[in-house]
């Protein structure tokens, strides 16, 4: 087990920050990319959630197609992945790979509801080979679609092959060329897609954490995450308990004393129940936490206390 979480983002390219919805990852990965920038680091970061935009984070606007600098931070980008922009990207991807046979599987093939989940994790394996900075830190989306667009690429292309491989003759028939040209091409976008999945796994270079409430739901879905991850190979080294009440705000107040009670509650639960995984707690602020001061306030607590 890692000493502290400082030493993990400090020995790891590639940071992610995944749980429940409504915990807090947009925020502790946030304030992650942006210790880091202070420290250094050129960093990226990059949001793969639709339902949440960095800009309202960071207080400016953030491209969903490009990379864009974070104004108030030295060193620090953003990217805020938009699937339905990203889609277009996606497409065109997919449509260099299958030429002539859309004739044979038609556009449904690109148009799913799946397309755009697609196309966000295809812009997300693109980042996962970046040469470009020091440190990239990735703000996913809620626990179950991040698993689905990991296993999603996999389950595709498996599928788009064995239709290939089956329909050879129908192709032929319906005077399509090139099917093995076509055929390579879609095995070197399976193997581009693996070889990404395979760095997650990889714990000298990434490192999957996961944040938390102290509440039954979200130990509950990080129990389910810490083991699908693992059957991708990829290990969680660090937990994130989120919005601790400081035991010296109670003063008598018999509400937070009860909450905090219940929070003692889970405490021990999450200590028994995920021992052997590095734990941080963050305290609950008194706002809304956004902007580069609070932003940095987080950061200090994750990594300089």
């Amino acid at each position: 087990m890692q000493k502290n979480l400082r030493e993990i983002v400090e020995n790891r390219k590639f940071l992610f920050f995944g749980g429940k919805g409504g915990v807090g990852k947009t925020t502790m990965a946030a304030a992650t990319a942006t210790w880091l920038a202070d420290n250094g680091y050129k960093t990226l970061i990059v949001a793969t959630d639709p339902t949440v935009s960095l800009s309202a984070t960071y207080e400016q606007k953030i491209s969903e197609t490009e990379i864009t600098k974070i104004e108030t931070v030295k060193n620090l980008c953003g990217l805020n992945i938009n699937p339905k922009k990203a889609t277009g990207v996606f497409q065109k991807r997919l449509e260099g790979m299958m030429q002539g046979f859309e004739g044979l599987f038609g556009k449904e093939a690109v148009s799913t509801p799946c397309a755009e989940e697609m196309a966000a994790f295809d812009q997300f394996v693109t980042y996962l080979g970046d040469t470009e900075h020091d440190r990239v830190v990735f703000d996913t989306a809620p626990t179950g679609k991040t698993l689905r667009e990991l296993s999603m690429p996999f389950d595709w292309s498996v599928y788009m092959t064995s239709q290939i491989n089956n329909r050879k003759e129908l192709a032929v028939a319906l005077g399509v060329a090139n099917d093995e040209q076509t055929l390579e091409r879609l095995k070197k976008e399976k193997l581009r897609y693996d070889q990404a999945v395979k760095s997650l796994s990889d714990e000298n270079i990434a490192a999957f954490n996961l944040v938390l409430l102290p509440e039954r739901l979200p130990i509950e879905e990080t129990a389910r995450a810490i083991s699908d991850l693992s059957n991708f190979g990829v290990k969680v080294p660090a937990l994130i308990v989120n919005e601790v009440i400081p035991p010296d705000v109670l003063k008598g107040n018999w509400f937070l004393e009860k909450r905090r009670a219940t929070q003692e509650k889970y405490f021990k639960e999450i200590a028994t129940r995920f021992n052997g995984i590095l734990q941080k707690e963050v305290p609950l602020f008194e706002t809304d936490v956004y902007g580069i001061q609070n932003l940095r306030k987080v950061g200090e607590y994750l990594y300089e206390q």
